[in-house]
């Protein structure tokens, strides 16, 4: 039996990795990290766009 790519496969081995999945999954995972990271961090700035935060000095004029 050979593999549609031509490379030797150990049949005797316990697991054979399947690169191609293995960095396929990898990119993704690595993609739906960034795209969080980037959500999270640009997410306060939309949120708190346009409202200014209280100062101090403003709570004494009670």
């Amino acid at each position: 039996m050979s593999s549609p790519k031509g490379a030797d496969v150990d049949l005797d081995a316990d697991f054979v990795y399947d690169y191609e999945k293995l960095r396929l999954g990898g990119l993704i995972f690595a993609g739906v990290i960034v795209f969080l990271s980037i959500i999270l961090l640009a997410g306060n700035k939309i949120r708190n766009c346009g409202k200014s935060k209280p100062r101090r000095g403003d709570e004494e004029d009670y």
